[in-house]
């Protein structure tokens, strides 16, 4: 199209007036119609098919069984006094529908369609606010007959003016009509039917004109046999079949309209409820997980470590392939693998030590840590999971310089057909990734899964699945990896007003409000916690789902008993991420589990006020932005965009409330002096400007960190924010610094993997493509991995000017083996002081509330210092009662000097606490308590706690 022959109205609210008879002279000879296709007026040459892009738009939505609402205007003025339009629903089977000239022809089927009202039902408006304004009809009863008919081809709806003038058409979301009338119960994938004593597969394909099981008796290769299935009136086709099928594979075919395309497609689709599949998940699997081959030795009676409260979880975040791609001790085959985690397979013969890897997770475990974050683990497409089809790199890039280009060139060349990946590109929610089994064919996988729970769980640390249900991979017809989309077309997936996907999450985001999708959540979750035992959730955007989804999902895993499903649910913990951005945006689609909604939920939140007032700025403000713990104002960097030394100041006393107020538990009603000296609870305190400071209920909803997988590592924050003059020995005990803030909270604190380690990526900010180099992990603690490469362009590109003479000082800069096993020991030591006492760990609000109280605040505070000071109840039942202690206090000093004060008010003997005390680390030693002079002295960079026993 030439410029301006796409206009659009001026307000899709507002009548469009256009006359869709008028004949325009395009050139010599020809002739073109003007039409008004979905608020948009178009000039074509000939008549628009509903194929084209915009008749294929779906401004109008069904709702319910017999409601739509369409955002048009139901006369000229909008008032429904004045002569009504006229709105009329059409249908064709075979998507063969055209605009021409007197609207839609070729339909199978019109219906007209009455005008309910200016507004939506406040049931619908519930469900679907951002509908708000949409004028709203419905299907008469005689013709409700017709509907389930319809659900399987090509709708669209028109409307005319009073006088029968065509003024505009739209296709239709059907997914609130679909929750209306087609959710089901019955049960899917792969089952047995008790009632009938028998083997069989279905699936939800309600808009489906055909579906058909194509089974193959080998894994690869060969030819299917094609089955026919029925439909219920609920939309699930079945097929039974023979108990004899097991371990063979199936697919479906599936002919179906997709509005995508506005045609009827037939595509070949693997199971959504699938529990194993083919490598790249080419073909699912008919397999009984719980046959006893797939079962290891000891399985039913083996037992996950305990646990009372949520507050007393810790998190480890750990990729599978990280923990043993780069582990000499691993045997080559076994490395990046799930069987990396299990002593028997690393020594069949019972002989020999653990793994490296494994020998720091039991240190960490022995020191207090409880719970392994395992990256996704479900089947993802991003990878190919035969070894044989996965890309190497044969180059030596050790022997390039610490700032060259050619590391990151050479890992590109492979990044998308290597062993490496994140992995939050769903494919099959409910089966086990491949390319961390060493059978990617089979079901394998299954087994391999199970022993690493098994292996973990006999280390005393419980598991977290990270699950990733706000977006798919792919959708449409056409890709291999699109599953969902490929059933019920546009049902699965969340869409915008006119139609489009939403990609806010960055690609193909679900739609969890529609109750089938959220039936395939909770069933998901509920496989895994009894099919693989494992003990937490981690959501990947739990922002883009509701609090109604969250309470299923809670609700389900509840009912799990020990007894009955061999894992209790109840202690089971969520956590997630809670952002608030995109289309859910402000509740714009319902109550979405995000920070403004989450208190009381007890569902746990990453909590960003900590990492953004500990480290400086936000992961959308320069990289050397500075913060509390990182010399803003004490130890300025001298970048020029934080402002005058008295503005850099008044900043880190804003933001070291920040902070403190993480340190809380991140309570709403916790009240503090702050800055101005002002005593303010937490949620009248303000985050970057305009948000609450704090939006907690319950401690358990702290998540707290201040590096994860996402962005730099923290040294390599620490890296990018601290000036040139800081030496490599003061940039690692910042990195303590760091941890002690988040492992010494109220809440639930979270560690990277490797953090503690001062583990880098080489600056990468965002690493899930960047391959084993970037993102090594190395436990010996010889080598931290900075200075191994400018980082990769794709991500990094726009700051290689200023990450560059950062890299080339790698020597400066990097670490030595006795500074990262220096920190090692001091992390462990934290983890010590955090489990040694309860007061680190309070469970209420309350409690915190009572027993939390911090010095040196308000605006003659020492800055870049926090002072907490956590009581002891006066008994047991009043409060959180530590039988070793009457109080503890934690100094941590950001200063690059040391720091000396008085004790609080009524302290009494404090001494520096036995786990940091017995560290071999001169500066540790030298923090002190003199009881007699009654002052403290920490040391610079440096974060200590001091007890008074009882």
């Amino acid at each position: 199209m030439h410029p301006g022959e796409l206009q659009k109205p001026e307000c899709m609210g507002h009548a469009v007036v256009s006359d869709t008879s008028s004949i325009l002279a395009l050139g010599p000879g020809s002739l073109a119609s003007r039409w008004c296709v979905c608020c948009a007026i178009v000039r074509v040459v000939k008549h628009p098919g509903m194929s084209s892009k915009y008749c294929a738009m779906c401004h109008g939505c069904r709702v319910k069984a017999n409601t739509l609402v369409w955002r048009v205007p139901v006369s000229e003025d909008g008032e429904l006094t004045s002569p009504q339009r006229r709105f009329h629903l059409h249908y064709s089977r075979g998507s063969k529908m055209q605009v021409t000239g007197h609207g839609i022809e070729h339909a199978d089927a019109v219906i007209p369609l009455k005008i309910a009202g200016l507004n939506i039902p406040s049931d619908v408006m519930a469900k679907y606010p951002h509908l708000y304004g949409s004028t709203h009809l419905e299907i008469e009863p005689e013709h409700m007959d017709k509907v389930h008919e319809f659900c399987k081809g090509q709708l669209a709806v028109s409307v005319e003016s009073h006088s029968g003038r065509v003024l505009d058409c739209t296709g239709l979301q059907l997914a609130g009509m679909l929750d209306d009338l087609m959710y089901t119960d019955e049960p899917l994938g792969d089952h047995y039917c008790e009632k009938v004593k028998q083997h069989a597969v279905s699936v939800w394909a309600p808009t489906a004109q055909k579906v058909e099981l194509l089974h193959w008796r080998q894994l690869r290769g060969g030819e299917s046999e094609v089955h026919p299935m029925s439909c219920s009136n609920k939309g699930v086709w079945s097929c039974r079949r023979p108990a004899e099928w097991q371990n063979t594979a199936y697919k479906y075919r599936v002919t179906v309209f997709c509005p995508w395309t506005s045609q009827i497609e037939t595509v070949e689709v693997t199971d959504p409820y699938s529990r194993c599949t083919t490598a790249n998940g080419e073909r699912s699997i008919l397999v009984d997980v719980n046959s006893p081959e797939l079962l290891p030795p000891g399985w039913h009676h083996h037992k996950a470590p305990g646990l009372i409260h949520w507050t007393d979880v810790s998190v480890y975040e750990l990729h599978i392939r990280d923990f043993s791609a780069s582990d000499p001790s691993v045997p080559e085959q076994l490395r990046g693998k799930y069987r990396a985690f299990c002593p028997q397979h690393l020594h069949p013969g019972g002989s020999g030590c653990p793994s490296h890897g494994l020998k720091h997770l039991k240190a960490l475990q022995e020191a207090g840590l409880n719970h392994i974050h395992l990256l996704p683990s479900y089947d993802y497409g991003s990878v190919p999971e035969r070894p044989e089809e996965q890309a190497t790199i044969q180059e030596d890039l050790s022997v390039y310089s610490p700032d060259s280009e050619r590391q990151q060139e050479v890992v590109l060349s492979v990044a998308d057909r290597d062993a490496f990946n994140w992995g939050y590109d769903p494919v099959h929610y409910g089966v086990p990734e491949g390319s961390y089994s060493t059978q990617a064919d089979g079901t394998q996988r299954v087994l391999e899964f199970r022993e690493m729970v098994q292996a973990l769980h006999s280390l005393g640390l419980r598991v977290v699945l990270d699950v990733v249900y706000n977006h798919t991979f792919a959708s449409g017809p056409y890709s291999h990896n699109s599953v969902l989309d490929k059933l019920v077309p546009g049902y699965y997936h969340r869409r915008e007003e006119d139609g489009e996907m939403c990609h806010s999450t960055c690609c193909n985001n679900t739609a969890s409000e529609h109750r089938m999708f959220e039936r395939l959540m909770v069933e998901d979750i509920i496989h895994w916690a009894k099919t693989y035992r494992v003990d937490g959730l981690r959501f990947d955007i739990m922002g883009h789902h509701f609090l109604h989804n969250m309470t299923a999902i809670r609700n389900a895993l509840n009912s799990l008993t020990l007894e009955n499903d061999g894992v209790d649910g109840r202690h089971m913990y969520i956590y997630g991420e809670a952002w608030d951005f995109g289309e859910v945006a402000l509740n714009a689609r319902g109550r979405n589990a995000s920070q403004h909604n989450i208190g009381g939920s007890r569902l746990g939140a990453f909590n960003d006020r900590m990492r953004d007032g500990a480290m400086g700025g936000s992961p959308y403000q320069p990289p050397d932005c500075q913060g509390f713990a990182t010399g803003l104002a004490t130890d300025p960097n001298g970048a020029a965009h934080q402002g005058s030394a008295q503005e850099q100041l008044a900043t880190l006393l804003h933001r070291t409330d920040w902070v403190r107020f993480a340190l809380a538990g991140n309570l709403k009603d916790f009240k503090t002096q702050v800055a101005d000296g002002r005593l303010l609870a937490g949620q009248h305190d303000t985050y970057h400007g305009t948000q609450p400071l704090a939006y907690g209920c319950d401690p358990a909803e702290n998540v707290v960190f201040n590096g994860c997988h996402d962005n730099e590592t923290i040294f390599d924050q620490v890296m990018m924010k601290l000036g040139p003059h800081v030496d490599a020995d003061a940039r690692a005990r910042v990195c303590g610094l760091c941890h002690a803030l988040v492992v010494l909270s109220q809440g639930v604190p979270f560690i990277h993997a490797g953090d503690d380690l001062l583990r880098s990526k080489s600056l990468d900010r965002d690493s899930y493509n960047s391959g084993d180099w970037f993102n090594k992990l190395d436990w010996t603690m010889q080598h931290n991995n900075f200075g191994v490469g400018l980082p990769p362009a794709t991500k990094n590109g726009h700051a290689w000017s200023f990450k560059r003479p950062l890299l080339a000082a790698a020597e400066k800069y990097r670490p030595t083996p006795d500074m990262i096993a220096r920190q090692a020991a001091y992390f462990q030591a934290l983890l010590q002081v955090r489990y040694s006492s309860p007061l680190f760990r309070m469970p209420t609000a309350e409690h915190i509330t009572q027993q939390v109280q911090f010095q040196n605040t308000g605006p003659q505070q020492v800055p870049g210092v926090i002072i907490m000071q956590l009581h002891s109840s006066w008994q047991s039942d009043h409060g959180t009662w530590d039988p070793k202690h009457k109080q503890l206090l934690v100094v941590f000093n950001a200063r690059p000097e040391a720091f000396e004060c008085d004790y609080p008010e009524a302290a009494e003997q404090y001494k520096l606490h036995p786990a940091l005390a017995s560290l071999q680390d001169p500066e540790v030693q030298q923090c002190t308590a003199d009881n007699e002079t009654r002052r403290l002295h920490v040391t610079a960079r440096m974060a200590v706690a001091f007890v008074q026993d009882r």
